[in-house]
């Protein structure tokens, strides 16, 4: 394929050649030295010569157009040497080229450089530090260039890449460094073949990157060729880019552990690693196909060939791309997923016992319910639990114990117990192994452990401690029995004198209409202690009591218009109010809590308002009941302030930032007081005054904490006097033994 010229550089050499010629039109045959401030500057700082220090020729700095400092035409020489002018000395001397030699020379405290056994007679750039009699150093970069013999220069450079045609490029076809470009488009081009020709189109010998061979290989991106002529001793190296494009791709890549599966090939773009999970880290060596190309691994800029930052790995799958892009903006992304090997962990127990009582069923980790039962006279187990994973935690009941021991104590009650033992591994993931134990009651339990009624819906829930229940039937059910277990199963029950053991039910009992009471007599094993259990048992509802209380198992209820209990709500009797439970029992003698609002209900369960005082605190409960909270309140005519525990404030209250006083009884003040021998004025509004307060006739002056001043005062960098009423005092005044103009100050 025919490469390509890059016509801006093209243009730019036609340019500089054009402007070459006008100089030599004009009778300059070499370029006209720039007397500027620039070139002077350096010229009486140090002397360039040419040859040695005695007997050499001074070459002056020249600036050209660009204003960059250059020596131009400069002598074929063996030596060169840099001396500092009167008043100003050397620092140092350095050289873009290595193929030559700086040598420094002292003298007193004056250096001199001396630069020799050049091998290349190649333009370079001396960058020279000169330090003058202040002190100061100033750095100057200067442009060498040779005056070569015309047996070092060629005429024409000619490049053919693969098969195609060649493309010559002339020796004025450099840039300002001298450096030659060429192009070529076709990514796939793989060799270029470079030929030198003289004025007269004849083959010249030079060395191509040190070498005779003048075919090189090509890779993507700017491919640097050094060109070397050589003749008479001297020699200059020409330096060639010749800049391919290139493509996005890898030509390998290596990670610092592991291997890539599967096997890297420029065109697979996704890879797998896999590490142990000792391996917390991973870095990778990518190299480009192309030299131009960059590389950023996780978003990290790593030179081709080189080593990568080092990623921190979880465990798990980690996903690391590595994106390549040319300089054409062609991006390649490789996809490496490393699998960082997860570590054991288990939130199960390897071995569970108790100190007393034997596992039902027997331990298995995946198992994580328990049961057993234990002697009366066992008052205390210890759990030990032992766990599959040395670094799991386990707690026993909330509590954390090693794996191995043995818990703490835990008491039991009589009767069923839970204990929760608690496995959690080092990625948070739990189990819960629960063990239930029965502790048996003793000989002189008298409790229930389970009542019932067949048909019956009970009322409150059965509770083993609570002794009066309410069962309602429905109106067609005539007959009932009672389902019972003892908590000691040796107790014995007896109801309409007929006596049962646990476990059984009681023989058929005949209801009437309305509440019929049953009473359920537990005796304890070693016969010293009894307890009845009362049911009020109701069928239908109760004739003759519509809207009206009923007593039922020792508490009150309300039956409505239809003879149905209230639940759960407020009701109105006697033109008074009331409130029932969710089992419809009254509520009574204290607050509740319903709908978000607090109320007080007297010892006969009515609904108070007004004014209460409870626990050393007033109250207020308005019309509908409801207690007043974090809140001002007019009451009679006075503002009173409640805090969000509805109790009434006294004293000093800060509200929203703004402080008020409330005196003994509640009731918020205004104007002035004294507080603590001290004066204070509240606004009309309550709120303490602070600052300056004019009343019409005499200006007072509060403090931020309120407290009026009296005396001498600095307020604002000017002093004032008040007396001791608080007023502000103007004109002349007698203080201190001497009059003072108060109007002056």
């Amino acid at each position: 394929m025919r490469a390509k010229f890059n016509f801006r550089r093209v243009f730019a050499y036609l340019l500089i050649f054009a402007m070459t010629f006008s100089f030599v039109q004009m009778g300059q045959a070499n370029p006209a030295k720039a007397a500027t401030s620039g070139s002077k500057e350096v010229n009486d700082s140090f002397k360039f010569i040419i040859g040695d220090a005695s007997s050499g020729t001074t070459k002056d700095v020249d600036m050209d157009y660009s204003g960059d400092l250059v020596l131009r035409s400069v002598t074929l020489s063996q030596t060169y040497t840099i001396m500092p002018q009167a008043g100003y000395n050397i620092e140092s001397v350095k050289s873009s080229s290595d193929k030559m030699k700086i040598t420094k020379a002292v003298s007193g405290t004056t250096n001199t450089f001396t630069i020799g056994t050049i091998k290349d007679y190649s333009n370079f750039k001396l960058t020279v530090k000169v330090k003058n009699s202040s002190g100061e150093i100033n750095t100057y970069d200067i442009r060498v260039e040779f005056n070569i013999d015309s047996s070092l220069e060629f005429n024409k450079l000619r490049i053919t890449v693969d098969n195609d045609d060649p493309v010559t490029l002339t020796y004025t076809q450099c840039d300002s460094e001298g450096i030659y470009y060429y192009e070529e488009s076709n990514p796939e081009a793989k060799k270029a073949k470079i030929e030198m020709f003289d004025d007269s189109n004849n083959a010249m010998s030079f060395k191509v990157n040190g070498g005779t061979n003048k075919i090189v290989n090509l890779v993507g991106g700017d491919n640097t060729i050094e060109l070397t002529v050589t003749s008479a001793g001297y020699s200059k190296v020409y330096t060639l880019v010749i800049t391919k494009k290139g493509v996005a791709k890898l030509k390998s890549l290596v990670p610092s552990t592991g291997s890539l599966s599967p096997s890297f090939n420029s065109d697979t773009t996704e890879y797998t690693v896999t590490v142990p999970t000792t391996q917390e880290t991973i870095a990778f060596t990518p190299t480009a196909v192309d030299n131009s190309s960059t590389i950023k691994v996780k978003k990290i800029t790593v030179a081709s060939g080189k080593k990568s930052q080092d990623i921190k790995l979880d465990e798990g799958e980690n996903e690391i791309p590595i994106v390549v892009t040319n300089k054409d903006g062609d991006v390649t992304t490789y996809k490496v997923t490393v699998t960082r090997t997860e570590k054991f962990r288990s939130a199960n127990l390897k071995s569970l016992k108790l100190t007393s009582g034997t596992l039902s069923p027997t331990f298995n980790k995946g198992v994580y319910q328990y049961t057993t039962i234990v002697e009366n006279t066992v008052s205390s187990v210890g759990v030990t639990p032992v766990a599959e994973d040395a670094n799991a935690t386990i707690e026993v009941n909330g509590k954390e114990i090693p794996s191995g021991a043995t818990s703490p104590y835990i008491n039991l009650d009589e009767g069923g117990n839970v204990i929760n033992v608690t496995v959690t591994d080092s990625k948070g993931n739990d189990n819960t192994y629960v063990i239930m134990i029965t502790r048996k009651y003793s000989k002189n339990n008298v409790n229930l452990s389970s009542l019932s009624v067949t048909d019956g819906t009970f009322s409150p829930k059965f509770d083993p401690e609570i002794y009066a229940y309410s069962v309602k039937v429905p109106r067609n059910i005539e007959e009932v029995r009672i389902k019972f277990e003892t908590q000691n199963e040796k107790s014995k029950v007896t109801i309409n004198g007929v006596e049962y053991k646990s476990g059984q039910q009681s023989d058929k009992i005949k209801l009437d209409l309305g509440a019929n009471t049953v009473v359920v007599k537990v005796v304890s094993e070693d016969n010293k202690s009894t307890v009845n259990y009362t049911l009020s048992i109701i069928r239908d509802k109760v004739q003759g009591t519509l809207n009206e209380w009923v007593l039922v198992g020792g508490e009150w209820m309300y039956y409505d218009g239809d003879g149905i209990p209230a639940k759960n709500r407020w009701v109105k009797y006697d033109n008074q109010w009331y409130h029932v439970d969710v089992n419809g029992y009254m509520n009574k003698d204290g607050w509740l809590f319903d709908g978000g609002k607090w109320y007080y209900l007297d010892p006969n369960g009515i609904m108070l308002y007004g004014w209460i005082k409870d626990t050393g605190f007033w109250y207020y409960l308005r019309e509908s009941g409801e207690m007043v909270e974090d809140s001002w309140t007019m009451l009679d005519g006075n503002w009173y302030f409640f805090n969000q525990y509805g109790q009434m404030q006294t004293g000093w209250t800060l509200y929203k930032g703004k402080w008020y006083y409330l005196d003994d009884h509640g009731v918020m003040q205004k104007g002035w007081i004294t507080y603590d021998k001290n004066k204070y004025y509240l606004d009309d509004d309550g709120t303490m005054r602070t600052g300056w307060l004019y009343n019409g006739k005499v200006w007072y002056y509060f403090e931020s904490s309120g407290r009026m001043v009296t005396g001498w005062q600095t307020i604002g960098n000017r002093s004032y006097y008040f007396d001791s009423k608080g007023a502000m005092k103007t004109g002349m005044l007698f203080l201190d033994g001497r009059w003072i103009n108060l109007d002056s100050l």
